[in-house]
């Protein structure tokens, strides 16, 4: 007989799950709505997130759609920045122009030839440049706590020497410009006189308007102590490539603070040249085809916000110069020094009144102040003088007398513009006023000023 084989294997059978019921039309419409919800939600953070940091990329700027977003009703909408925000606050760069003499390389190279501070306000969209003449007579604040005396351009010096770097050097010159100073740096561009001849030409070469005052007779120059070139600019238009510009601005044969001027009037020619040709749209571009011509701590990231910005000025640069007087007051006064130096000793109320008009508070921009004479007889002098102080001392840019007004017992401050109460606030507390001084008022007229000052009866100027 035969063996019995293997018996069959048993069939089994697939098994599924049991088929899950459909959502009902109802259940596909509120997936749908949440789907719709989750990605409005995600689509409204990302515009908040823009809206909030866009500023801190352009400064000054307003995101795309920030308007929609801000409109927003409730607890979700987002607004921009504003005038306070710290992405809106000034900007100021420290620009130092080193003196390379031949055979130094760069690091080696102690002397500022140029210190420079260029300063925007976001929100205003002013711009303007306070240049610092080299031989004025600071104090420089060591890093090991000692402080000296000595020209300000030594002060980039004695950081090399200290780190050994050039944001060592800059850093140093940055602190000594807010500890005699007050003014905060936030960034800072290196470049020597080759730096700078290379960017001139890069601008396919500069027209400047030299004055009489600032003309440069024939004069024997060199860039390398070695080879010279008799060099003549005379008054009037004079195109300049970069050699002559340099040259120009490094002639010395007057005065320092002459040569200030003269390396104003370039950075304005180049400032002109850039907006004409449209190099500020290609921002970028050019800073990495020519950034190894400068030593700078600007991020590469944060050159098209700078760029963008300096374009909405529309080139309306303001230079000044700690150089120049002040109604008719010098503010810098030639001193020797015990060991025989020939320096300049700065007038401390004359710089004051500089740096008001240079770095204003964003208020204080473009504002009108009248100030009235409701004092009575004999009021004219106080009200002239009240003018004075606020125009040179406090540095506001518009300041005028207006008629008289009937006399009154108290000063007040009238407030026309809501968008100067801050202003208005300081000129009550400059004034020592209460805040019940200053009174509100209905702008009826275009021409009325922003802020109003009535002296009174109890009126004296402030600091006697």
């Amino acid at each position: 007989s035969m063996a019995a084989g293997p018996s069959p294997r048993p069939i089994r059978r697939a098994s599924f799950p049991a088929e899950e019921p459909r959502p009902t039309p109802s259940q596909r419409f509120l997936f749908v709505v949440a789907l719709g919800v989750l990605t409005l939600a995600s689509l409204y953070a990302a515009l908040g997130t823009l809206t909030r940091a866009y500023p801190a990329v352009f400064p000054g700027s307003t995101a795309p759609l920030a308007n929609v977003v801000g409109a927003l009703p409730g607890p979700v909408g987002v607004s921009a920045p504003g005038s306070q925000s710290v992405f809106n606050r000034r900007i100021n760069l420290l620009v130092i122009g080193i003196d390379r003499r031949p055979g130094y390389e760069l690091l080696d190279a102690y002397r500022t030839d140029a210190i420079m501070v260029a300063t925007i306000d976001p929100v205003t969209k002013q711009a303007a440049l306070l240049s610092f003449p080299r031989d004025m007579w600071v104090k420089i604040k060591l890093p090991d706590g000692q402080i000296v005396e000595d020209r300000i351009n030594t002060s980039y010096g004695r950081g090399i020497e200290y780190g050994g770097t050039f944001e060592a050097g800059a850093r140093q010159l940055a602190s000594d410009l807010e500890f005699n100073f007050g003014v905060s740096i936030d960034h800072w561009v290196i470049l020597d006189f080759e730096g700078a001849e290379a960017l001139v030409d890069a601008l396919g070469g500069i027209e400047v308007d030299v004055p009489e005052e600032l003309a440069v007779p024939t004069w024997r120059y060199s860039k390398d102590d070695i080879h010279y070139t008799d060099v003549t600019i005379p008054p009037g238009r004079n195109f300049l490539d970069g050699y002559h510009a340099v040259a120009f601005g490094r002639y010395r044969n007057d005065t320092d603070l002459n040569r200030v001027k003269r390396q104003e009037l370039v950075l304005q020619a180049a400032l002109r040249k850039a907006f004409a040709t449209g190099l500020l749209d290609k921002a970028l571009d050019l800073y990495n085809a020519y950034k190894g011509m400068v030593v700078t701590d600007i991020p590469a990231a944060k050159i098209p916000g700078y760029a963008l910005l300096l374009k909405q000025t529309g080139g309306d640069i303001a230079t000044y110069s700690l150089g120049d007087p002040v109604d008719g007051v010098p503010t810098l006064v030639p001193y020797t020094t015990e060991a025989g130096a020939a320096v300049l000793i700065p007038n401390p109320d004359n710089v004051r009144y500089w740096l008001n008009v240079v770095f204003p508070k964003t208020s204080y921009v473009g504002a009108h102040v009248e100030i009235q004479n409701g004092y009575g007889p004999g009021g004219e002098a106080r009200v002239e003088a009240l003018g004075r102080y606020l125009r040179y001392v406090k540095g506001l840019p518009e300041v005028y007398l207006g008629p008289a007004s009937a006399p009154q017992p108290s000063t007040t401050v009238t407030l026309y513009s809501p968008e100067k109460r801050e202003l208005a606030e300081d000129i009550a507390e400059w004034l020592n006023l209460p805040p019940s001084a200053i009174r509100t008022a209905q702008r009826t007229d275009s021409t009325l000023p922003d802020v109003v000052i009535t002296i009174g009866q109890d009126f004296t100027l402030p600091g006697g």
